[in-house]
């Protein structure tokens, strides 16, 4: 079956997205804006919107705030789930193109043709400045110190694995440290597209928690991108070995990272909802855009 209502809502250890297969008048920023707004629109932490209903199905991904995303790792477990069972997909394994690159999706559906487990394909990471998105900067950024004020530097990493990120590590984690300076990292000049970041602290020898600043949509209970990110260069540094164990307020996903930084993630994901847009809110919706 193909979807009839206007969106489903899910998530993926607790950042949630509606995805939809059309969207009600021309896709402005205040309108996405609108829809994810928790106390006037449905609420989320983004929009997934199909855009090719055959494979490879086409993605297009959408912050809160308005801007685009290249890629989403929850969102692509999300998607995946959709796709599976509402019968645009009828193999487990299938291929999904985003703006970030083409990623490979398996689901894991129960007896009951249910899925609650995805595994994605997510490409290979890069921390080439130029795919990083870096501003005059001419080398990868490993380990490099960011000036945030002129009493605060902070050593870390930036790494693309299709969509931006900033890692660096901690003994402890430091929550209000991350909703403070997550704001600066992201809108950093050396990060002219914005950037999300990752605070890091090693539990094991396989195993990392970590605290996520997403960009467009802040403070983030789990993120699968920043979980590969985050990982990835766990491993590129010599902190922990593959398989990861990536611990958040939101839950864990278990990160593959290959010798050549092809990453594979798997993890959780439950539908919420779905429903139409009602009367009142397609209403302001039409204001919106004018």
């Amino acid at each position: 079956m193909s979807l009839t209502r206007d969106f489903v809502k899910s998530h993926g250890l607790g950042n949630d997205y509606i995805v939809m297969t059309r969207f009600p008048g021309e896709m402005t920023p205040e309108r996405i804006r609108l829809v994810c707004d928790r106390n006037f629109g449905v609420g989320s932490d983004g929009i997934l919107l199909l855009t090719r209903a055959s494979e490879p199905f086409g993605l297009r991904i959408f912050n809160p705030d308005g801007s685009e995303a290249e890629k989403s790792g929850n969102g692509l477990r999300i998607f995946a789930k959709f796709l599976y069972e509402y019968g645009y997909a009828t193999n487990r394994l299938f291929r999904i193109q985003t703006l970030g690159g083409m990623v490979t999706a398996e689901v894991y559906p129960d007896a009951s043709n249910r899925v609650d487990r995805v595994k994605v394909d997510m490409g290979k990471a890069t921390v080439d400045p130029v795919s990083v998105g870096l501003a005059n900067w001419e080398k990868p950024f490993v380990e490099e110190l960011l000036e945030l004020a002129p009493d605060l530097r902070l050593k870390g990493t930036a790494i693309s694995v299709g969509n931006p990120h900033f890692v660096f590590f901690r003994e402890e984690l430091d929550e209000k440290f991350m909703r403070e300076w997550g704001p600066k990292i992201e809108n950093h000049p050396l990060f002219p597209k914005r950037i999300n970041t990752q605070m890091v602290r090693v539990t094991g020898p396989s195993e990392i928690e970590i605290r996520i600043w997403e960009r467009g949509a802040g403070w983030t209970l789990a993120s699968g991108s920043s979980s590969c990110a985050a990982a990835t260069v766990s491993v590129m540094l010599g902190k922990v070995r593959s398989p990861v164990r990536v611990r958040m307020p939101g839950g864990i996903l278990a990160i593959e990272v290959s010798p050549e930084q092809e990453i594979r993630m798997e993890g959780p994901v439950s539908e919420v909802m779905s429903g139409d847009f009602s009367p009142d809110l397609l209403a302001l919706l039409d204001s919106a855009g004018k």
